[in-house]
């Protein structure tokens, strides 16, 4: 895996501004279509569990030309256009919005479907995203003004390819960190340290019970990069779970989700 590490000057940002539990705002450009923008979405996960109190993250679809011709590309309405319908998302709340493109980034990127309306509205139902409402925000240009301004950051951050991530600290005077391209786990790690000055101690996941019931709906891929362990041990845990009638195996969507019953 190939990447490259840049500095970024400080007034780079867009805003400076970070919540007092938020020490490392970390700006994510991504692709829908891509597979390494799929396995960092993973890799993010498990850097808020053990640095939840330290990072703040901010997914932006990627506006490029390339991306958003792929978007317009492989729709045939503005309801199964990727990048208008991920926006129209976010206004319900970011976590529903990162839950539902990474349901339609599992859809894809196995199978390499052709968006559909039909896998569109799954993912709306499956993501805890209200269909009428998202529907009406799909009519307003107010979801092109907003990929106007994810341009202007993304060109202001010199963005020119997904995955790429921009850390900054929370010293306005420090430059960012660019990492363009997927790396290793422990890189990330390495980056979030050096920035805060110091070693931190990382916080350890929750029970696998208790983060499917949290995130209701997950990835086997997920929970194998969250919980490092053996395939078969975690094969194990979710027969487990699912004999105590505490999760489910969704076959609609060929095994790749597992779902909280609770």
């Amino acid at each position: 895996m190939t990447g490259e590490l840049k500095m970024l000057q400080p007034n780079s940002r867009e805003d400076t501004n970070l919540s007092p539990v938020s020490k490392i705002e970390i700006y994510s450009f991504f692709d829908p279509f891509s597979k390494d923008c799929f396995k960092l979405s993973a890799i993010l996960s498990k850097l808020r569990i053990e640095y939840k109190q330290y990072i703040r993250v901010r997914h932006i679809l990627n506006p490029s030309l390339r991306v958003l011709t792929k978007c317009q590309a492989q729709s045939t309405s503005e309801l199964d256009n990727i990048a208008l319908a991920y926006k129209a998302a976010e206004l319900q709340g970011r976590v529903r919005a990162e839950r539902f493109i990474h349901l339609i980034q599992n859809e894809i990127i196995p199978k390499r479907d052709i968006i559909t309306e039909e896998m569109v509205n799954d993912c709306i139902c499956n993501a805890g995203l209200d269909y009428s409402v998202f529907k009406e925000d799909l009519k307003h240009n107010k979801l092109k003004e907003s990929l106007q301004v994810d341009l202007h950051i993304a060109r202001e951050m010199e963005i020119n390819e997904a995955p790429s991530l921009v850390f900054f600290s929370e010293d306005v005077h420090e430059e960012g960190l660019k990492v363009e391209g997927l790396y290793p786990y422990h890189i990330y790690t390495y980056i979030i340290n050096e920035l805060m000055g110091h070693s931190i101690e990382k916080e350890l996941p929750p029970s696998i019970e208790r983060y499917i019931q949290y995130q209701q709906l997950v990835t086997k891929e997920e929970l194998l990069t969250i919980y490092e362990w053996p395939e078969k041990v975690l094969d194990k845990e979710l027969k487990k779970l699912a004999l105590q009638q505490k999760v489910e195996k969704m076959d609609c969507l060929e095994g790749n989700f597992w779902k909280s019953k609770i």
